[in-house]
Formats: structure tokens, sequence, C-alpha cells
């Protein structure tokens, strides 16, 4: 048995030599004139010309290969040496000498013609006839931005973009060239590589009301990953995006991998960020005494609140003898971290970059918390000249743990002599959160002055005891397929094929918990208001598939390039969502909403969608100096009903390259580049809310206690695409070989069939409203300029760029149907209450236009005291005609001024405030209502510079904003003196007594407890929004290569920069920087400003 075993190994190891002599190995050196190559690249290929195997060369310009079939061939590439090429057959020694390719290098550096692709056609940049404006992600390194939108800010001529707010993950709102649509998403199209990110996330949100956070999509995309964005903004360029990119598109091309050695980059980023003041407020004292003048003036009892009278036998009396700053309180120095990775390099196989990064965010607001996580992969491999496989995955998970209530915007509001935590009788914090109690003895049937006050949260309690938080994933696995059917090069005819595969999949999940500690301070205490929680969570699942054909013919005569583009998509996608909530959970550290507590509610939902498209473009030059562009979309949406499913959009374009011509040969020395460009197009918008053309269902249960179902909406069979035609004529010049550049443009854009929701219709018809119906048509005119000076040397070695973007937009409600305005605006006379403006759309006027009274001061002297205001020329309330004189009644005494609406007659009286009455008939009313101005900006842009001196780098950057308006609602609750809520420093200078502010004085109205109008929705607090910006200052510092590459480093940077240092501004609220609200008017609610910061970083290269 055992000489068995010695043969049986005997024979395995015969077989085994056997084997390694079939077996052939190719070794040599590869040298050049010089001596020995190291990092030449030898790949064995087939008959096909695909790569089998490969290797590079050693420092010593040796290599050795296993060589898979000796009937294959070796191919020996080289950066700026020609490639070589050898039969292998029995041969296995190579002994190869590299010939220099100095001649072709030298063809490619003239004949090669950067191109520009977005989405469509790659078209050479000098014949490119769009509208757009490229940046190079270079230009922010180091910058400590959260997303690519930050960096965007000025640089964009035409793109307007404002941050949501200061709190984390809040992203920002985007208009390109003004806005498109009344009650539709007006953000342009966020395309990354090519592809949209398929999900109805934004289905639910209302854009014409929209105040809080929305999908913030570019949070999801590190700027770290990206390498350059375009913005297109004429519809010539957009009409390949159909529906989707009627507001423009911002087409974002991230990194990928490059042949060479492998590359490691590792940067850090620490940021600090702080709050800006704001308002100064009353301390506890002042606001005391404002409380008991406002109830003084009411004829109430200024010391039935003995939280306001400093009491010591007040069983509260330590909780309310302080000097409390809220927003002190909710304020906290911010430190940011971001750590990011990559990997790349490549070969003549395969490219490949891999990137990693993570954020961990604690917000300039106590109790605010985001870490973020992403990565993003991509491979390109070539498997031989005509085919390349690629893969791309990115995945982006986040986790925010937001404030349960807007903490500043309550600090603002909240009495300052309350304590912050329980106190014992000498004064000293207990450590618990201390809520302002309701006491039921002292109310028994009577208002309590105070109410408002117990209705605020503690704002710091809020910020610990609440829980607010959202996690969400994002993923998008991709996979293309590039196969060149004919031709290699632009000396054959090409016909190009791609196919792709995305999957695009979101997840949301948002947890809420509300302790009872919180809600202590209701007047009517229910076991549904005690320790609440909620869950809740969305899914979205999109699947895309997409063919591309790309035709470019070979013509003998070269004056002519012609190119042609097919491309066709379809996509599907899934939703759905639950939620639950809960109440009586039990007290201590549970807060879910499923873990023992009694169900308050539950839903569920589910959605489905299915879109089509196809796209043909083709592009025609001659000489590279007439160009012409056509494309046309057919676009298949089941948001439609049948006969309108398919909208067809349309655009054509065309470039003259002036400076071309023969007649320009005098000016070339100082002219490079006069092109003039003009283009035409039409895009669409899809309708805001899916299944229109269904009639939905919905359970009820008000038909005699019967729970049944019944039909929710009129079935919109008819809905038209809202079309967008838009035509644009610009230029471009250059200077001194494009030293100087800039890009000119002319713009109309114009709106019909717009889509406005939930139009009110005849009750008669068993339905409220129609879901959504089209009328009405608005317009964009503007011009936009965007001017380069291009790296230029001003002395030695200290060189110096320089940038200016300068947009206008005008916006114009052009038509509607009186039938749409009612339902917009609401019918009969309106006119505004206290703390209201009148949100309406006119003809002829901006949308997003604020219309209110006119204020005109403070009456000085009350009706009774008319002989003295006279004789001094002081103010009275009475009504004077179109002279300005006194109108007298037919008893011969003068008319006094009232507020008359809807029943309520008040007189004006002494210290209250002047509004003007347009139509002199002694009534303020919805007849004085007048147009206040508009909240879109008469002027956008940005400039900046970057100088740079060997080494360093000082870089900065201005955004700007001119001649908007903004509702300061904030200043409106701080100084209107008609509650409980805590007031600004201004409310000392107020009204007190008869006479005061006859001498032309500025003071504001009196405080009025609970009466009065003295703060109608007026111009007295619509402020101008003009703004300058520093945006960021940053100084960087690359060492020398010499010096670190004895560390092995190939780089180092550093870099220490600051945001938001200054704005300089006529507005008196915290920060000019106000979101869109609803119907498009900009309104201040004191919600978190953007912070400032400062930031250290550093950049490695290995």
């Amino acid at each position: 048995m055992s000489k068995m075993k010695y043969l049986i190994m005997l024979l395995f190891c015969f077989g085994s030599l056997a084997a390694m002599g079939q077996s052939q190995v190719a070794s040599g050196t590869v040298s050049d004139d010089l001596g020995p190559l190291m990092g030449v690249y030898v790949g064995e290929i087939d008959a096909a010309n695909r790569i089998v195997s490969a290797t590079i060369t050693d420092m010593n310009g040796h290599f050795t290969l296993k060589v898979q079939n000796p009937k294959n061939k070796l191919r020996f590439t080289y950066m700026g040496f020609k490639p070589a090429f050898y039969e292998i057959g029995k041969r296995v020694v190579f002994d190869v000498m590299m010939e220099e390719n100095s001649t072709a290098l030298k063809e490619v550096v003239v004949e090669a013609r950067p191109k520009v692709a977005t989405g469509g056609l790659a078209i050479p940049e000098r014949e490119q006839s769009f509208a757009q404006q490229t940046i190079k992600m270079t230009e922010f390194e180091g910058l400590s931005i959260t997303s690519a939108d930050e960096a965007l800010q000025g640089r964009i001529a035409g793109l307007d973009i404002i941050a949501a707010s200061g709190d984390l993950g809040s992203g920002t709102t985007m208009r390109l060239r003004g806005v498109s649509t009344i009650n539709g998403n007006a953000e342009p199209l966020i395309v990354v590589d090519d592809n949209v990110f398929e999900t109805d996330a934004n289905d639910n949100i209302d854009y014409s009301s929209m105040t809080d956070e929305r999908f913030a999509e570019l949070l999801s995309i590190n700027p770290e990953d990206i390498e350059s964005i375009t913005v297109l903004k004429d519809a010539a360029a957009t009409a390949i995006w159909g529906s989707q990119g009627a507001n423009g598109v911002i087409n974002i091309v991230t990194k990928r991998g490059a042949r060479g050695k492998p590359k490691f980059t590792y940067s850090l980023k620490l940021k600090g960020t702080y709050q800006p003041e704001g308002y100064k407020l009353l301390n506890g004292d002042e606001y005391t005494m404002l409380m008991k003048e406002e109830l003084f003036n009411v004829n109430q009892n200024p010391e039935s609140q003995p939280e306001l009278n400093y009491d010591p036998e007040f069983s509260e009396y330590e909780q309310f003898n302080n000097n409390t700053d809220w927003r002190k309180a909710v304020k906290q120095f911010g430190l940011f971290q971001t750590h990011y990775i990559s990997l790349t390099g490549g070969g003549e196989k395969a490219n490949y970059r891999i990137s990693a990064g993570y954020d961990h965010q604690i917000g300039s607001v106590i109790a605010q918390k985001l870490d973020r996580f992403t990565t993003r992969m991509a491979l390109d491999y070539f498997v031989n000249d005509r085919i390349t496989i690629s893969s791309n995955f990115s995945l982006t998970y986040t986790d925010n743990q937001k404030n349960s209530d807007d903490l500043l915007s309550v600090a603002y509001k909240k009495m300052p002599n309350m304590a912050i935590y329980d106190e014992d009788a000498y004064g000293r914090s207990l450590g618990t959160y201390y809520t302002q109690p309701r006491f039921e003895e002292r109310y028994d049937g009577d208002d309590d002055e105070l109410g408002a006050q117990r209705g605020l949260v503690n704002p710091v309690a809020s910020a610990w005891l609440a829980q607010n938080e959202e996690r969400s994933y994002q993923i998008q696995p991709q996979f293309d397929f590039q196969y060149r059917l004919l031709g290699l090069d632009e000396g054959t005819t090409q016909l190009t094929y791609k196919g792709t595969v995305i999957l695009s999949i979101w997840n949301n999940y948002v947890d809420t918990a509300y302790p009872w500690e919180l809600r202590s301070n209701f007047f009517t205490p229910t076991e549904d208001a005690i320790n609440t929680a909620s869950s809740e969570f969305n899914k979205s699942f999109g699947f895309t598939t997409r063919h591309q054909l790309t035709f470019v013919p070979f013509i003998a005569n070269q004056d002519h390039s012609v190119r042609l583009y097919f491309k066709g998509e379809m996509t599907s996608g899934t939703s759905s969502g639950q939620s639950l909530s809960s109440y009586l959970l039990p007290s201590g550290t549970i807060t879910s909403a499923a873990a023992g507590g009694h169900l308050n509610g539950t839903s569920t939902s589910s959605g489905h969608w299915r879109s089509a498209f196809w796209v043909l473009q083709g592009h025609y030059a001659y000489q590279s100096k007439y160009s012409i562009d056509l494309a046309l979309r057919g676009e298949g949406n089941t948001r439609f009903g049948p006969s309108h499913r398919w909208g067809y959009f349309y655009s054509a374009a065309g470039r003259w390259n002036i400076s071309d011509e023969n007649w320009m040969e005098p000016t070339r020395d100082w002219l490079s580049m006069f092109a003039v460009r003009f283009g035409w197009g039409v895009t669409g918008h899809q309708p805001p809310k899916a299944d229109t053309h269904f009639s939905v269902y919905n359970v009820d249960g008000r038909y005699v206690n019967t729970i049944g179902m019944r039909p929710g909406n009129v079935r919109l069979t008819d809905l038209r695409w809202e079309q967008q035609s838009a035509w644009n004529l610009g230029w471009n010049i250059g200077l001194f070989d494009d030293l100087i550049t800039a890009d000119i443009n002319l713009y109309t854009q114009k709106v019909t069939d717009l889509m406005l929701k939930d139009v009110a219709i005849p009750t008669t018809t068993g339905f409220p409203v129609l879901l959504v119906e089209n009328g009405g048509d608005m317009q964009n005119k503007g011009y936009e300029i965007n001017l380069n000076l291009n790296r230029v040397k001003l002395a030695g070695d200290l060189a110096a760029t320089f940038n200016l973007t300068f947009a206008n937009n005008r916006n114009t409600i052009t038509a509607m149907d009186p039938v749409r305005l009612a339902s917009l605006n609401g019918t009969g006379i309106n006119v505004p209450d206290n703390g209201e403006y009148m949100p309406r759309v006119q003809i002829d006027n901006p949308f997003g236009a604020i219309y209110g009274l006119r204020y005109k001061g403070v009456y000085a002297y009350s009706y009774d005291h008319f002989d003295q205001a006279q004789a001094t020329g002081a103010t009275c309330p009475v009504a004077h005609d179109a002279n300005g004189n006194v109108i007298y009644g037919a008893d011969g005494t003068p008319m006094q001024m009232y507020y008359d609406y809807n029943g309520r007659r008040y007189a004006f009286t002494g210290g209250d405030a002047i509004y003007e009455d347009v139509n002199h008939d002694g009534s303020i009313d919805a007849y004085d209502i007048v147009y206040l101005g508009s909240s879109l900006p008469k002027l956008t842009g940005g400039f900046g510079f970057r100088l740079f001196y060997k080494g360093w780098s000082l870089n900065a950057q201005f955004n700007y904003r001119y001649g908007n308006k903004i509702i300061n609602e904030a200043r409106m609750h701080a100084e209107k003196m008609h509650g409980s809520e805590n007031q600004s420093t201004a409310v000392n200078y107020r009204w007190r007594k008869e006479g005061d502010g006859a001498d032309g004085g500025h003071i504001l109205p009196r405080a009025l407890y609970g009466q009065g109008y003295n703060w109608l929705g007026s111009d007295r607090f619509v402020e101008d929004g003009s703004f300058l910006r520093l945006n960021y200052l940053q100084l960087s510092y690359s060492l020398d290569s010499k010096l670190i590459k004895r560390i092995g480093l190939s780089r180092l940077s550093l870099y220490v920069s600051g945001d938001n240092l200054f704005c300089l501004t006529k507005y008196s609220g915290v920060d000019p920087e106000v979101n869109y609200g609803n119907m498009g008017v900009t309104t201040d609610k004191a919600t978190t400003p953007r912070a400032k910061s400062f930031t250290f970083g550093l950049t490695a290269t290995f």
C-alpha cells in the first residue's frame, strides 16, 4: 500500500512538471535611447484586439509575463512613445527599443477639439450653440462646503441660490432664470453623470407654500467626488430633458479613474460655526414694564399676572425673577469634521476610482447633530478597442437628529424673566426643566393674558427631551456597455452603441417623540397629548433602461461635420409608505411609537409611475465656423390621461463664429473669439400630482354613521402638459487668446397652460376642488453676463484670476381666467388682519408679489385733540382728501378715520398706526390694498478673485442680490406689542402719551394688549432684501513637492478659510437670505439663519 502511495506521488510530480513545461513565459527589457524604461505597459492581445494578460516593467525596465496563447501578440505602450507590436510564437525573450512619438503628439495638440456633452451629443466646444456655463470643482478645493450648490452661489449667471435655513441638512432653493410655475416644482433638474435620480419623494411637497426643508438632492453627492458642473439654461439645451428640464438642468460630472500608478488621497476639514447675534431683545425688567403698559392701555388690571409683579409671596416667584437670554441658551459653537479618502489609478485594461467620505456635524443650535457617509465607485474596463464596460455605484447614508421645535423662533418670543430650570426658594437651579404652569383656579372663565407664553415650549427642554430623527439611504448602481460598431477614430465613419441600466433606491425613516414634560402647560390636558410618538417610513425604487446610438459619418471634405444621436429610455418605479402614531407611552427612555402605548393612528400608502421618452439630436458644422443643432423629444407619462399622455418637445439652435471670417483677420491679434448664438425650444412640466385621470375612492364614515367608499376626486382626462417656449440670443467673446472671456445672453420664456392645484369648483358637483387644472400664462425676460479674467501674471510669480456674473430677470403673470384667479386669491373683498398680508396672483404683476397697506407713521394725537394737532401740524386720526385737506362732515366736524371690515369698525386714536387712505373715504379697508413689491430680485450675481504666488493662493468670492422685497415677520412679532411675546428694544421708543411724535421723531405705535390694528400687513414690515455677502475667503499653501517626496507624499496642501464673514445690507433682520414661502413670497419667520464659520483643512496624496 505504501509503494502505491509513492507511485501516485511520483506520477503527480511528473504530471506537474509536464504541465509546467507546456506553459510559455515571455520576458525581456524595454529601453529607449537613454536606457531602461520603468512603467511600460506590456499587454498580450488576441486577434480581436482584446487584452488577455498584462504587466508593467520594473525600475530596470524588466518584465515577465505568462503567455496565454502563442498565437497572440505583445503590445508595448508608454506615454510619448509609439506603440510596439511583436508576434509571440515560440519566442520567449523580447528586448524592445521604444521610438519617440513627438510628431504624433504634436498633431494631437493641433487637431484635438474639446467637446461638451450634457446628456446628448458630444459637440466640439467652439461649435456649441447653447446657453450654458461650466465650472471645474478644482476652484473650490479645500473649502468646507457640504454640497455643491453652496459653491455655485454667485458663480453661475442667472442661477439664484438661497439657503433654506442654517439647520443641519437643510439644503437650498434654486431658481434658474426666474420662476416658471405656480404650484409645481420650480427647482432645476439635478443630473449626475447623465442620470436623474428617480424617486417620487417630492410628490407630496406643496411648493407654493413650502417653508420646511425639501428633499435636498445635492446633499447626496459628496463635493469631493465632483469633477465639473455644467448648468444648462435655455430651452435649446434642455429640450432633450423634456418636462424634467423645464426649469433648467444642473449636470454634474463625477471623477473617474485615469491611467497611471495608484494614487491615494486623504483630506481633512475641521470647521467651527456660530450664529449671528440678531435683534436686541428686552430684558426681564423691560419686558414686565411693557406688559403692564399693554394691559393698562386696554383698561385691564396690570397686576393681574403675578408672574410680572416680582412678588416674593408668589409661589413661583423665583421662577420669574430672572433675566434669561433664551437665544444664548439655544445657541452653541458648532463643530464639523469631514474625512475623505480616494484611491484612483488604471492601466491599459481598466481604470478605477474608489472614494468614501464621512461628515460629522454638530450644529450651532443645541441638540442638532448630523452624520453622513458617502461612497462612490467607478470602474471602466476596456475589453478591446471597441468594447468598454463601465460600472458606477454610489451610496449616501444620512442620520439627522433635528430639533422638534424651531428653537430660535421660540427663543425670540419667550418671556425673559422666566427661568430655564426649576429653582428653589433661594433661586438655586434644581437641574430639572421649568415649564410655565396653567393655574386653572386663577382663570375661572377669564382670559389668560400670558396664554401665548404658556403655549410656548421651554426651548432648552425641547432640545434635550424631544426626539426628531430622520435617517435616509440613497443608493444608485449603474452599468454601461459601450460598443463601437463602426470606426475607432474621427478618420473613419463611427457608429457607437451604449446601453445603460440604472437602479434608484431611496429609503427614508422618521421617528419622533414628545414627552409629557413639554405639554404640561396645556389648558385642558388630554390623554392623547401625553408622551406621544410617531414613526414613519417611505421607500422608493426606480428602474431605468437606456439605449443610445451615436453616428458620426466620415466626410472626405473635412469642411463639413455631421453628428447624429438617438436615445431611448424607459423608467418604472414603485413607492410605499407607512406611519404609526401613539400616546401614553411609559415615561422614561422609551420613545418608540410601537413600544406599548395607545394607538393613535396608522396609515399606509403606495404608488407607482412609468415614463418613457426618446430623443433625436443632430449637429452640423461647416469649417467649425457655422453650426446648427436640432433636437426632438417624445415623452410619455402615466400622470396624464390617454389623450395627452405623450408630449413632444423640440429645439433649434445655431452659432456663427464671426472671428473666423477672413475679413476679421486684422483683429486676430487681440480678438480670439467673437461668436453669436441663437436658440429656440419648447419644454414642459408634468402634473404636480399622480393618478389624476383615475377615480380615487376614499373610506368615509360620515354618511349615517356608516363606513363606506366614496369617490374622492373628479377624473381629469383632458389635463394638458404645461408648455414653456423660449428663445435665447447670446454672444461669446474672447480677448487676447482668451485671457478675457465673456458670455452674454438675452432670453424670453413664456409658459402656457399653467397647472394650478386644488382649484375651487361649485360644491353642487359633489367635490370641493379639482386636483389640477390648466389655466394661465407666465413670462420671464432677462439678460445675463458672465465675465472671466483667466490666469494672468501681474508681477514676477504673482498671478491672478477674476470672475463676475450679472443677471436680470423680470417675471410677469400675463394671463389667467377670472375663475382661476378667484380660486387662488379667494372670493369676496378681503383686507389683511393683524399680522397678515394678502397672497395674491394678479395679471401684469410678478409671481411672488406682496400686497398690503401703506404705513405712514403714528398718530401723535387722538381725535378729541384735533385742534391741538392742527395748531402744531401734528397727525390726528381724521380723513384727508387728495390735496391733503381735512374732510369735514355735514355737521362741520372732521371725519374720523376707521378700520372697517366685515362688521368690525374700530376708531383710530392717538398712538395708533397710520395707514394711507388711498381712496380718501375715511375708512381703511380692501380698497386701500396696494402692490408693495416683488420677492424676486432684479439683479443677482457675484464676483471673486484668486491670487497666486508660488505655493500660496488667496481665494475670495462675493455674491449679491438686489431689488427684492422681504416680509420681515420676525420684526413684526418683535414690535407688535399686542400679546405676551418678548419684544425687541426698538419698542422702548413707543408712543406713551398725547403729543408723542408730534415733533416728527420716529416712534412706534402704542402698546395695546389684544386690541387695535397696529400691526396690519403693510410696508412697515416689507424691507429691501438687497445684500452683498463675502461668501468665502480662503488662504491655501501647497508644499514643495521635492520637500514632501522624502516622506512618501506627492502632494500636501493646507487650507484656512472663513465663510459668511460679513454681509452688507439695509435689511434689519438677522440675514437677508430668506427662502420663498406661500405663493412665492419671501417671509422671514425667524428660522435659523446661515451660520458663520472658520475652517482648517489639508489634502495629502501618496
